[in-house]
């Protein structure tokens, strides 16, 4: 029965391991990393969205609305500074143009931008990828593992290949060859020194951070898109408001960009101390405290993931946006939960409603017994009653006539 709950937890790792490598491809996809497959050519994903012929179409749509709307704002402004008098007429007009320039001139910027943001991205990445090359998934694992076996390491294999018995090798069986006894030690771990509960853990906290980074950085591709499209209507108040939305759009933009920065620095140095890590011991302590070690340092490891998303935007001072994965699992939880305490409430009173129901039923019928045999009761005494003054008023009645 052990080595039944043994193979399964170890399925269940594995399981694990294998969401959390395809969660890392889609997160070194989203963070402009690695490229993506379009029509049999690798690009990135953020430069071939913003540089698609009808993302340009449109942006140059709301271009010549927003000249429209330039020249509104400009009519405004005008009227303002009639009312107020407070500014000059020429540094309006000279706004006005200022604006339908500066529109043209920050799509360059734009493009730029997240060209230069993007190669200094993967630059960024392969740093981190010098004498580092293991796989967040492989860490994980070699972290867990006990006791290599048979002369095995982690370099020698590779996860998502491996099975349960490849891992663990075979068993002896007993009870006509179908009941397993004891493992035969052939495979690469041993079987009993795997930490079962640190692998589980780690595998369900890295999957969790993995899933609300990948959220974050989807929704920053679509952010920057819009942030894209919405800049010449930015810049059209710049006649009205002296360019203080346009000081929004810029901020708001800038952290976008260098958002992924933060994702990507958090996983490479949780790969990069991770290894460390697992070669610590703490003198004193039991293996099951060792084992409690491990699993708060890989689960706190996890929560960088997220945590460097939100560093990099408050270093940019737009932290607000940035619980939007975060709630969506939160709200889902505490939504879970908040339903199934109404389900179970609606139980509740459903059970203490038919037992109510129940009770009031058998309370009415023994009230009714308990009435009939009142009434017998009453009405054998009146039949009593009414016979004795029967045979009264009789006798009197004779006696009177004697």
């Amino acid at each position: 029965m052990i080595i039944f709950l043994q193979e399964l937890c170890m399925q269940l790792f594995l399981w694990l391991l294998m969401l959390i490598d395809g969660l890392m491809e889609i997160f070194s996809a989203l963070s402009g990393v690695t490229n993506i497959t379009v029509h049999g050519q690798q690009v990135n994903i953020l430069e071939y969205i913003v540089g698609d012929s009808t993302v340009s179409a449109i942006f140059w749509c709301i271009f010549i609305l927003a000249v429209g709307l330039t020249c509104m704002f400009t009519i405004v402004g005008l009227v303002k500074n009639m009312i107020a008098n407070n500014r000059n007429i020429s540094s309006i007009v000279g706004k006005f143009f200022l604006a339908l320039l500066g529109s043209l001139a920050m799509l360059a910027v734009v493009i730029l931008g997240i060209l230069i943001a993007n190669s200094v991205l993967q630059l960024l990445a392969k740093i981190f990828q010098i004498g580092n090359t293991t796989k967040i998934s492989s860490a994980v694992f070699d972290a867990c593992v006990g006791d290599w076996v048979n002369g095995y390491s982690i370099k020698d294999v590779d996860i998502k290949n491996l099975s349960v018995s490849d891992i663990f090798g075979t068993y002896k069986t007993a009870a006509l060859g179908i009941w397993p006894a004891s493992w035969k030690n052939n495979g690469m771990v041993n079987p009993n020194s795997f930490m079962y509960l640190p692998a589980l853990i780690a595998g369900i906290a890295m999957a969790i951070a993995l899933i609300v980074a990948v959220l974050n950085l989807a929704k920053r591709i679509y952010e920057i898109v819009f942030l894209y499209l919405t800049m010449p209507m930015s810049l059209s108040t710049l006649a009205m408001d002296d360019g203080a939305r346009f000081k929004n759009w810029r901020e708001m933009f800038l952290t976008k960009i260098v958002l992924a920065y933060g994702s990507v620095l958090a996983v490479n140095v949780f790969i990069l101390i991770l290894p460390l890590i697992t070669q610590m011991k703490i003198s004193g302590i039991s293996s099951f405290g060792s084992s409690m070690f491990l699993i708060f340092m890989i689960v706190g490891g996890a929560m960088v993931i997220p945590a460097g998303q939100t560093l990099f935007a408050r270093l940019f001072g737009q932290a607000d946006d940035m619980h939007a994965g975060g709630n969506f699992l939160h709200s889902a939880f505490y939504g879970g939960r908040m339903l199934g305490g109404m389900t179970l409430g609606l139980v509740a009173k459903g059970i203490r409603g038919i037992s109510h129901l129940m009770h009031n039923r058998n309370s009415n019928n023994s009230g009714d017994s308990g009435s009939s045999s009142n009434g017998d009761a009453s009405g054998g005494e009146s039949e009593d009653k009414f016979t004795d003054d029967d045979s009264s008023s009789t006798e009197s009645e004779g006696g009177g006539t004697e």
